[in-house]
C-alpha cells in the first residue's frame, strides 16, 4: 500500500473490476449509488466511446487551462499587483485542492476499514519525511516565484512573447535533470538548446529597440520559467508517492504564504475591488491552476514526461491567438520569425529527451 492510499481516489474499493479500470474508484461510489439500471448502462457505454480518448482529452484541457493564463493576468493586473495575482491564484487553487483531497478522505473512511486506513496513515507519514517536506517547499516557492515574475513579465511585454519564454521550461528542466539528478543528454539536445536560445536573442535584440522595459519583461518570463523548471522537477518526484490532488494543495498553501512577507512589505491590495478583475483572479486560479497545472501533473501518469512537453509548444501558440483577438496585440515578422526559431529549437531538444526516455 502506497502512502497515497487515503488520499487518492485509488483507495475506494470496487464493486466490480470494469469500473476499477476504466472508471476510476471515485467514479464507481458514484454509479453505486444510481438506482436506475438504464442510467448506469449508458453512463458505461458512454465512457466506453470516451476512455481510449480519455488520455488526449485531459491533457487538451491542461494545455488550454493553462494557455489561457496570461489573458487572465492581464484583465486582474487592472486593480491587482503581479504578487497579488499570484497569492490568489495559489490559495484558491489550495482551497480548491483541500476541498477536493477531503472528499477523498471521507470516501475511503466510508469504504475502508479501520485496519486499512491505519496502514495507509501509516504508510503516508513514513512517506512524509524531510527529504519529501524540503522538495514541498522547493515546489510551493518555485511556483509562488515563477507565477509573480510571469505576472509582472506581462505588465512590460507582450502575451506573446511571456508564453513563449515561459514555454522554455521544459528545456530548463531537462538541463536541471542533467546537473541535479545526473541525466544524460545528446548531442542533439545540445543543438536544439543553441537553437533556441538564439531565437530569444532574437527576441531581445528585436524588444531592446522597441523598449528597454520590454526587454526586461523578456528576461522576467525567462526567469519564471527556471523557476518553474525547478518546481516541475521536484513534482516529478513527489509524483510516486502522493496523489495529484494532496501535491497540488501543498505546494499550493506553501506557495501562497511565500508571497504573504512581499505584499505586507509592500502594503499592495490582495483582493480584487471590481467584478471584472475579481472574475480573472477566480479564472485563473481554477481555469489556469486546478484545472491546467492540476491535469498536467495527473497526466504524468498517462504520458511520459518528454511527451508533455512538446504537447506544451501549443501554450505560446494559443495565448498569442488569444491576445490578438482579445487585446489586438500584433506580432512583427522579426519576432514571428524568432517564434519559429525558438519553437523548432525546444521540439528538437524534447523529441530527443522524449526518445531517450522511452528506450528505458
Amino acid at each position: 500500500m502506497t502512502a497515497s492510499t487515503v488520499f487518492s481516489p485509488k483507495s475506494v474499493p470496487q464493486a466490480s473490476s470494469q469500473v476499477s479500470e476504466d472508471v476510476g474508484q471515485w467514479q464507481a461510489h458514484f454509479l453505486n449509488h444510481i438506482s436506475s439500471a438504464t442510467l448506469k448502462q449508458a453512463l458505461y457505454l458512454a465512457w466506453s466511446v470516451v476512455q481510449p480518448f480519455w488520455g488526449g482529452i485531459v491533457l487538451g484541457m491542461a494545455l488550454t487551462g493553462v494557455a489561457c493564463a496570461s489573458i487572465f493576468v492581464v484583465i486582474a493586473e487592472q486593480d491587482l499587483k503581479p504578487e497579488a495575482i499570484a497569492f490568489n491564484r495559489l490559495l484558491i487553487a489550495a482551497i480548491t485542492f483541500g476541498g477536493w483531497e477531503g472528499l477523498q478522505h471521507i470516501l475511503a473512511q466510508q469504504s475502508l476499514g479501520s485496519s486499512k486506513m491505519a496502514a495507509a496513515k501509516k504508510s503516508f507519514n513514513e512517506a512524509l519525511g524531510w527529504r519529501s517536506l524540503a522538495l514541498f517547499v522547493v515546489a510551493g516557492v518555485g511556483f509562488a516565484a515563477s507565477f509573480t515574475c510571469a505576472a509582472w513579465s506581462l505588465t512590460q511585454t507582450s502575451v506573446a512573447n511571456s508564453a513563449l519564454l515561459n514555454n522554455m521550461m521544459p528545456i530548463f528542466t531537462t538541463l536541471g535533470a542533467w546537473l541535479l539528478l545526473g541525466k544524460q543528454f545528446s548531442l542533439r539536445f545540445v543543438l536544439g538548446l543553441g537553437v533556441a536560445i538564439s531565437g530569444v536573442v532574437a527576441i531581445g535584440i528585436q524588444d531592446l529597440h522597441v523598449s528597454s522595459s520590454q526587454l526586461t519583461g523578456d528576461a522576467a518570463a525567462l526567469g519564471a520559467a527556471v523557476l518553474l523548471a525547478s518546481a516541475i522537477l521536484s513534482v516529478e518526484q513527489l509524483r510516486s508517492k502522493f496523489s495529484t490532488s494532496f501535491i497540488m494543495m501543498v505546494i499550493s498553501l506553501i506557495g501562497s504564504l511565500a508571497i504573504v512577507p512581499a505584499l505586507i512589505l509592500n502594503g499592495d491590495w490582495v483582493f480584487s475591488l471590481t467584478w471584472r478583475s475579481g472574475c480573472a483572479v477566480f479564472a485563473l486560479a481554477l481555469v489556469s491552476q486546478v484545472m491546467g497545472h492540476g491535469l498536467l501533473t495527473y497526466s504524468l501518469k498517462q504520458f511520459s514526461s518528454g511527451l508533455i512537453s512538446v504537447s506544451m509548444l501549443t501554450i505560446p501558440v494559443l495565448s498569442a491567438l488569444l491576445a490578438m483577438v482579445l487585446f489586438g496585440q500584433q506580432i512583427s515578422m522579426v519576432n514571428s520569425f524568432a517564434f519559429l526559431i525558438v519553437l523548432a529549437g525546444i521540439y528538437l531538444s524534447l523529441s530527443t529527451a522524449n526518445q531517450q526516455q522511452s528506450e528505458f
